[in-house]
């Protein structure tokens, strides 16, 4: 999907704030940021990371420089193979305009070389916030390669799958084992978009500094300060 087509898709389901979050890369999520700067909706910048335990781990970041600087970490940390199109399908990148300007050979649906603690480490150091993917999926989640969510761990929140969310009932400020728990629409097509999101009732949330200071004070509230 081309980013301006799911900026229009978000706007016509009334969405406020989304994030693209693409294996392995932020190319998308930058021209999403880019493409909203002067509108209604707003994106925070993202990318979803796999560690050396193959953990799918959400990244967030405050703005384009800092998400430029996990791209840095993505480069060195990612194996260098060659993708299979037949496989994998072709990674097609588009500009702002929703041209496609070529299409990525190096195969970004493998693990980085690093682990999830460390990984976790570098996008604090960056100025990100760290969440563990939809952890009560069967694959390339917390529980299914760990076993068991340590509450001693920095993550800033667990994500679980909207399935999950909307079975056990959960609303914005829930925590799940100590974390703020989150929820995304992992939409893969632009019908998908807009069927699930969170609803914010109080309007707390509206970019990445508001989001990282109602994480703060969910955590907050676990740790008992």
């Amino acid at each position: 999907m081309s980013p301006g087509l799911i900026v229009e898709q978000a706007e016509r389901r009334k969405l406020n704030l989304i994030s693209i979050t693409d294996h392995n890369t932020t190319k998308h999520s930058i021209i999403a940021y880019q493409l909203c700067k002067d509108r209604s909706i707003k994106v925070i910048p993202g990318v979803e990371l796999t560690s050396r335990e193959e953990v799918h781990l959400l990244a967030y970041f405050p703005n384009l420089e800092t998400l430029t600087k996990i791209e840095e970490v993505i480069d060195y940390y990612l194996p260098r193979r060659e993708n299979k199109p037949q496989i994998f399908g072709y990674q097609i990148y588009y500009n702002q305009k929703g041209e496609i300007i070529g299409t990525d050979d190096l195969l970004r649906q493998v693990a980085l070389e690093i682990s999830l603690d460390h990984l976790v480490e570098v996008i604090h150091q960056i100025g990100g916030l760290a969440i563990c993917a939809h952890i009560d999926k069967s694959r390339f989640s917390l529980l299914s390669q760990l076993g068991f969510i340590d509450r001693e761990e920095n993550f800033d929140a667990l994500e679980v799958s909207k399935y999950q969310w909307n079975k056990k009932g959960y609303q914005l400020g829930d925590t799940l084992e100590g974390f703020p728990v989150t929820s995304g629409s992992d939409s893969h097509c632009l019908e998908d978009i807009g069927l699930f999101y969170i609803e914010d009732t109080q309007d707390r949330i509206k970019d990445f500094l508001t989001f990282s200071n109602f994480l703060k004070n969910c955590q907050g509230k676990r740790k008992g300060t």
